[in-house]
């Protein structure tokens, strides 16, 4: 076709992509998506045809070039609609949520083992439980000490990926947190069709179970755990054992949280997985070796070319080692394109580079089109694609007559570019994403990256064959001291650049850019594709007006409790939500990113209402990431990391941007005399001449009780954080008919154990006449208080997506 430059089946490959991505950012499933995507293909069809056959007629040729995007992006839609109500269906109902269940399966991924549990993923294969309904696929976690009882030490059971248990389990639907600007985790748990949640009962049922799975995929996790359990031996109690776990056998979880914070900030994340570069690396060597060998048998290479033996055997060598990784995103583009190039090269077809990267762009989405929800897909496509955008017209050819150090120089210079176009090209997606990129990334890729491919990998893929464990000893060597000195580099001010999230639009406007300043040499004005840049670096989001007013939001935390109330000037976080685990909590999971997502950098003032866990958990994580002003906390309390702390002292007030704070925390000498912690809850009034706020810690009746005597006026509010999650030991009707709230927030984890909020307690609420929310069915809930009055909504809401 004259008029159209760009062939239409290309083109309709990437419309077909977009329309997949649409599908995953949509609130709710199509009807009908089979029937859709059987009309879209057939009018799709017929405009290719029509393209095809009418070449040299340009009449109306636009408009079937228009019509074919269209029909190639509405099959996309419903293709991945299809797809998704396919993977949906396999749920678990309602009415078997929180029941025994008996059932029998594989545990078909590497346990993940810590020090109170184990967590595993379990293929199910029978269900004993009569007229039970289970999902296929389940995330499990088995405690050690059972769920409830933290008494009796038992040790964690032996689980080993590829065998076959009969458990007892408690299960739920997937469910996350939801905050704007955090980790999406049902998104996550959709995407490894994980489509229910649970634990393993300790009961003397759990038992294993008959001979283990002998598929080919589990057979292979076997060999993975085999190899990991060889490392962890091999290289006990080395800080970087995981680093060369992960290396091996793509088990990412091994890595320890600080080191992964070393990797993000340096930018090397894409050196520590199974990345494309590796693959091609392998396949490349065992290639090499294999025709050297081939050639080396007459009789075999007369009948086929030693080239074609060497391709098809480092194909499938590359094959088996994207399988042993674990087949990550970037691994399977990387093997799609190798395989596509190997086609070319074994026909004598090669087709263009481009090409190859829009077939493993549409195989990849065939395959998987939950791949576009994780980051990984963006940025190993997004990277190969800069990369072969940057290289028309610029190759940088080593003549052949030129001496051994010009050849090193152009090697040198080409890898400086490489890197360079990588660094500049993803920077834009890293901003959308993570909201931050490194700026020390071109010189530590352009170190670390020869040095892991070329010294680590090698021995560590060495070490995997029988008697070669020792090459580890040498390759954690290289890896200890690599990261010693990215860990100096990495605490430098300027290693980072972190900001708010941008808007959509500036992404957009800095891919113009970087597509602007990438471009071949002759296209004038390069230089100012810096300006399109600066909106994403610059424009911050849109914050309220809030003269005499607030904005509260009510995180979504799980079981527990984080609360962040803006002025136009000054910030407060009221509690930091709970610790999950011995290495996460809420502060660095969730508040810190909505806080970076928000363009808040400092907290004026941050209360810890008390020191119970679900309330304080995240304390640390915030003090080491923000700059605190004020800290209070109950007048019991002090947290050990901050030198200079205030005590939430009864009828305290200040004022800020028109809005008055007041502590109605309960007299010391109640304190004192109360063993509860729960009882020295700090208590605080926020009034604004437009709507006021309450927000009470977990004090039970006998507290709600003497606030009531100790200043009943002060409490009435519009909206009120429930006490205690809404327990039953809190929120009486006397303390309800005096704050009379407009609206009761209930702040609670998905079906928790404590059964919070309480039915009655909520109820209460509602017969008084306020509007009851809950976070764990609305994400987080934010109020904005001002000259509109008191408006609230909810994130799931306002964002919603139809897997939530």
């Amino acid at each position: 076709m004259k008029n159209i430059a760009i062939p239409p089946l290309v083109t309709s490959f990437a419309a077909f992509v977009v329309g997949v991505a649409m599908l995953q950012i949509s609130a709710r499933l199509p009807p009908l998506p089979s029937l859709i995507s059987f009309i879209a293909i057939a009018a799709w069809s017929i405009c290719l045809v029509i393209l095809k056959k009418k070449q040299d007629s340009p009449r109306w040729m636009w408009c079937w070039f228009t019509l074919m995007l269209f029909s190639a992006a509405l099959t996309g839609y419903a293709y991945a609609g299809w797809r998704a109500a396919s993977r949906m269906a396999d749920e678990l109902p309602s009415s078997w949520e929180g029941k025994d269940i008996k059932i029998v399966g594989v545990i078909d991924d590497l346990p993940a083992t810590s020090e109170r549990s184990v967590r595993f993923s379990f293929t199910v294969e029978e269900i004993l439980t009569p007229d039970a309904i289970v999902p296929s696929r389940l995330a499990l976690t088995w405690y050690r000490y059972g769920f409830n009882d933290t008494t009796s030490a038992q040790p964690l059971p032996a689980l080993r990926a590829g065998a076959r248990w009969q458990l007892t389990v408690h299960l739920k639907r997937p469910h996350g947190n939801a905050n704007p600007g955090v980790f999406d985790t049902e998104a996550w748990l959709l995407q490894h069709r994980w489509r229910a949640t649970g634990y393993v009962r300790n009961t003397l049922d759990n038992i294993e179970s008959g001979a283990p799975s002998t598929s080919p995929m589990n057979y292979i996790q076997r060999m993975r755990e085999n190899i990991r359990t060889r490392i962890e031996t091999v290289l006990l109690d080395k800080p970087y054992a995981g680093v060369i776990v992960a290396l091996a056998v793509g088990e990412q979880r091994a890595v320890p949280n600080e080191q992964w914070q070393i990797f993000n900030r340096s930018g090397i994340t894409h050196l520590i997985s199974i990345s494309g570069l590796h693959v091609t690396i392998f396949s490349t060597l065992i290639g090499g070796l294999l025709f050297f060998i081939f050639r080396r048998f007459p009789r075999l290479t007369t009948r086929c070319p030693a080239i074609k033996l060497a391709i098809i055997a480092g194909f499938c060598a590359s094959a088996f080692y994207v399988a042993l990784a674990g087949a990550g995103i970037p691994a399977q583009r990387t093997l799609i394109m190798l395989a596509i190039a190997a086609c070319g090269l074994w026909t004598q077809r090669l087709n263009q580079p481009f090409r190859i990267w829009l077939w493993a762009l549409l195989i990849v989405v065939l395959w998987d089109p939950w791949a576009i929800l994780a980051p990984g897909f963006w940025l190993s496509f997004g990277a190969v694609g800069w990369l072969l955008y940057a290289a028309q017209g610029r190759y940088l050819a080593i003549a052949p007559k030129q001496t051994l150090l010009k050849q090193a120089r152009h090697s040198m210079l080409l890898g400086v570019h490489t890197q360079w176009v990588v660094t500049l090209g993803l920077i834009p997606l890293l901003l959308a994403i993570f909201q931050q990129f490194s700026l020390i990334s071109l010189p530590a890729n352009l170190w670390a990256i020869p040095w892991i491919t070329l010294l680590v990998i090698p021995l560590t893929l060495i070490g995997m064959l029988p008697g070669l464990s020792a090459l580890w000893i040498p390759a954690h060597f290289l890896i200890e001291f690599l990261m010693n000195v990215l860990a100096f580099a990495t605490q430098l001010p300027i290693a980072v650049w972190q900001q708010h999230g941008a808007p959509l639009w500036t992404i957009f406007t800095a891919i113009i850019g970087v597509l602007w300043m990438l471009a071949p040499r002759g296209v004038p004005g390069r230089a100012l594709g810096v300006f399109w840049c600066l909106p994403a670096l610059l424009i911050v989001p849109v914050k309220p007006p809030l003269e005499n007013g607030f904005e509260a939001t009510i995180l979504d935390v799980g079981q527990g409790l984080s609360v962040l109330v803006r002025t136009a000037n000054h910030t407060l976080l009221y509690d930091t939500g709970p610790a999950y685990n011995e290495t996460s909590d809420a502060g660095s999971r969730i508040v810190v990113p909505f806080l970076r997502y928000h363009a808040i950098y400092k907290l004026d003032a941050v209360i810890v209402s008390h020191a119970d866990n679900d309330h304080a958990g995240g304390t640390r994580s915030i003090v080491a990431a923000l700059p605190i002003t004020d800290f209070y906390v109950p007048t019991s309390d002090t947290v050990p990391e901050l030198p200079t702390q205030m005590f939430c002292r009864n009828e305290y007030v200040w004022r800020w941007d028109g809005v008055d704070f007041r502590f109605l925390s309960p007299d010391d000498e109640l304190i004192e005399k109360s063993s509860s912690t729960n009882d020295r809850s700090c208590v605080l009034k926020i009034e604004s001449p437009y709507g006021s706020l309450l927000l009470t810690g977990d004090i039970g009746t006998r507290i709600e009780k003497h606030l009531i005597k100790q200043n009943m006026d002060a409490l009435k509010s519009n909206i009120m954080i429930a006490p205690h999650h809404g327990s039953k030991n809190s929120s009486s009707r006397q303390f309800i008919e005096a704050v009379a709230p407009e609206y009761a927030v209930f702040s609670v984890g998905y079906r928790n154990r404590y059964q919070f909020p309480r039915a009655e307690i909520v109820a209460r609420y509602e017969n008084r006449g306020a509007d009851t929310l809950r976070t764990d069915q609305l994400g987080a809930v934010r109020f904005t208080v001002g000259e509109k009055g008191i408006q609230g909504e909810g994130f799931r809401v306002i964002e919603p997506r139809y897997w939530r």
